[in-house]
């Protein structure tokens, strides 16, 4: 069986990727053509700007974003302007969909020198709430409900539980004078912020002397071993390379051990891996725009290790729209890059992996991305109100994933040095192994 999709757009690319990528996500039984010529089927969908007699879906003509977006329900939000009421779909819900997935906002942005730097406040979108709900799995729900109200012979795929790949950033190993000038400093700044707040006041700014101060052990390798084994889950750690030449900004920013010297952490790396782990990639920062670098990395981590590295995520999650996909589509297999540095949420507005858009050559990607939701600095670094709330959005966000993708699968991180006596992170982590396995154990109910 198949479906077909007439419309007048003249270049069909970014409609035949949103297409495939729905077909994919909605496991979706049957093939869909784009046509620009009507043809005599019953199993066809018009897209056009006017409404026609038969089931349509409004085209706004690409209507360019402009950082406004409009609420069509509680979780149901499009490009403002993009929608006229009489048709069978009132908005573009195909364009509203690509701009969100493939992160047109942000590759506008970024052409027009404003780059994004994986920070939601740069974003050019003014609600940055909407950042919280999986907009693209919405969408995709919406178009499966018409598709099998209307052309019923159309057969999906049953929906899945949720698949977390839980993972780790193994940035430090030991506390260095690098990172104690950059946490201490980020302490300082959430201090001063919370001055009005006499209590939270003090408890940042003994935190922030305490940070100082202390010097704990970051070796934390097999006390996550351990809490995983538990909860039957088996992560990613995501290990940083030392290579290329160094500056003063690379000497902040990047990790300090050396994986091709470093006997220990070598060991231990070849022993999670031996027991069902899975290593990555922790690009440093400016392997991000450097193939020659990024795939010197990876190949150092391989040769340390003997084994094949297909995923990676970049330090900082540093990504620039016009060099870091190119890259990553040469050297890897899985990218879990697309996430926020200061907010948890759906940068591509998505719950599910996904190929990434190539903006110039107007094509997917050939390599997957697991977006990243929740990070622990999200919560503790950049939230700051010692996560009473902040954890309840976490297990809303998780249980929107659940509910609204078809197929759930996302990325959460925690730094490995993240339950030392520095941070003692892991307890949200651990609430959130918990309700992980709820919600696996959970019958769907269609």
């Amino acid at each position: 069986m198949k479906l077909y999709i007439y419309t007048d757009l003249k270049d069909i690319s970014w409609l035949k990727y949103i297409v495939e990528e729905f077909r994919f996500i909605q496991k979706a039984n049957f093939e869909i053509d784009i046509i620009n010529e009507k043809i005599d089927t019953e199993n066809i969908i018009f897209y056009v700007a006017e409404k026609q007699e038969k089931t349509s879906i409004f085209n706004s003509n690409e209507i360019q974003p402009n950082g406004r977006i409009e609420y069509l329900k509680d979780n149901l939000y499009i490009l403002k302007g993009s929608k006229k009421p009489g048709f069978t779909i009132e908005y573009d819900l195909f364009w509203n969909a690509f701009v969100f997935l493939s992160r047109y906002e942000e590759y506008l942005s970024q052409i027009n020198s404003k780059k994004i730097y994986s920070y939601s406040f740069k974003h050019p979108r003014i609600d940055k709430k909407s950042f919280e709900i999986p907009i693209v799995n919405i969408l995709f729900n919406e178009l499966e409900k018409l598709i099998k109200r209307y052309f019923p012979t159309l057969q999906f795929g049953d929906k899945e539980n949720i698949k977390i790949d839980f993972s780790h950033d193994v940035d430090y190993i030991n506390k260095t004078i690098q990172l104690r000038l950059k946490q201490t400093a980020f302490n300082i700044f959430n201090t001063l912020k919370s001055i009005h707040k006499p209590k939270l006041f003090l408890e940042n700014l003994g935190r922030t002397c305490r940070f100082a101060l202390s010097n704990p052990s970051y070796w934390c390798f097999n006390f996550w071993q351990s809490l995983e084994k538990k909860y039957n889950v088996r992560s990613t750690f995501y290990v940083y390379v030392k290579s290329g030449k160094k500056n003063i900004r690379s000497w902040l920013i990047d990790p300090s051990y050396d994986i091709k010297t470093n006997k220990k952490i070598q060991k231990v790396l070849k022993e999670l891996n031996n027991t069902g782990f899975k290593i990555g990639l922790h690009g440093s920062f400016n392997s991000a725009v450097s193939f020659e670098q990024l795939k010197d990395e990876k190949e150092i981590l391989e040769d340390v290790l003997g084994i094949k590295v297909e995923k990676i995520r970049q330090h900082w999650l540093n990504y620039d729209e016009e060099i870091t996909p190119y890259i990553h589509e040469k050297l890897f297999k899985y990218d879990s890059t697309i996430g926020w540095n200061d907010r948890i949420g759906f940068r591509a507005g998505v719950a599910s992996a996904y190929r990434p858009y190539d903006q110039v050559n107007k094509k997917p990607f050939d390599y997957i991305i697991i977006p990243q939701v929740v990070m622990d600095s999200n919560l503790y670094d950049y939230a700051n109100n010692k996560n009473t709330k902040i954890f309840d959005d976490v297990i809303k966000l998780l249980k929107n994933a659940n509910d609204l993708a078809k197929v759930p699968f996302i990325s959460v991180s925690w730094h490995q040095r993240g339950c030392s006596n520095d941070y003692r992170w892991h307890i949200d982590y651990e609430k959130i192994l918990h309700y992980y396995n709820i919600m696996k154990s959970k019958e769907i109910i269609q």
